[in-house]
């Protein structure tokens, strides 16, 4: 497979499709509870959170695979969207698998302060304008990318109408049970599963030739 670019990036395209949804969803499962980095959580589940930082970061790596794959399904007969989708998505998806590290230093605070001081430097560095408008905000254009690349797939057929419905729903989930148990906001990712899964199948079950050609 190595020795074929072709079949070697279809293969990872494909694989990552799959991929991101489930340690997306295995993420959330593993995430401590509370919607806030709260020291006394995070003392009390250091390991807890190293895992669920670590799979919401290469839940986030997987995605520039997805991005790239579902870009070239696009590039003959849209072009244009192709392009816009994956220069947004791309610039999310990397901005993104930044914001995963502060959970490691949200944690080193917890263990080597008191609660009140961890919280505050947490506080702080949150609020820095760097960080919202640099970081964590230029982080959502991975969600407008992804959109624009599956609403464009399902406008050329080469995706069901339902893929860019059920994505829009697994992002948005997350968010309106932001209040809920991690195991809620979990199933958000199968949404994800369906949407992905079934471009991903496609792209998998495609021969190396249509792969070249799309």
């Amino acid at each position: 497979m190595l020795k074929n670019p072709d079949l070697f990036r279809k293969t990872v395209a494909g694989a990552a499709m799959l991929a991101w949804p489930v340690l997306l969803g295995l993420a959330f499962l593993t995430s401590p509870p509370g919607t806030e980095h709260d020291p006394a959580v995070f003392r009390a589940s250091p390991v807890q959170v190293q895992a669920s930082a670590l799979l919401f970061q290469w839940a986030t790596v997987c995605l520039v695979p997805v991005v790239l794959g579902l870009a070239h399904l696009l590039r003959r007969r849209a072009p244009r969207t192709g392009n816009i989708g994956a220069a947004v998505g791309l610039a999310g998806a990397v901005t993104a698998a930044c914001l995963f590290m502060t959970d490691f230093y949200d944690l080193a605070l917890a263990l080597s302060l008191p609660d009140a001081p961890a919280a505050r430097v947490t506080e702080v560095a949150g609020a820095l304008g760097g960080f919202v408008y640099g970081v964590l905000l230029p982080g959502f254009l991975l969600h407008a990318g992804l959109l624009v690349l599956l609403t464009g797939l399902a406008a050329v057929r080469r995706a069901p109408w339902w893929v860019p419905v059920a994505a829009l729903a697994g992002t948005c989930g997350p968010f309106l049970t932001i209040e809920q148990p991690p195991a809620v906001q979990a199933i958000g990712s199968l949404f994800h599963l369906a949407a992905y899964g079934t471009v991903a199948l496609k792209v998998l079950r495609m021969p190396v030739e249509d792969w070249r050609a799309a």
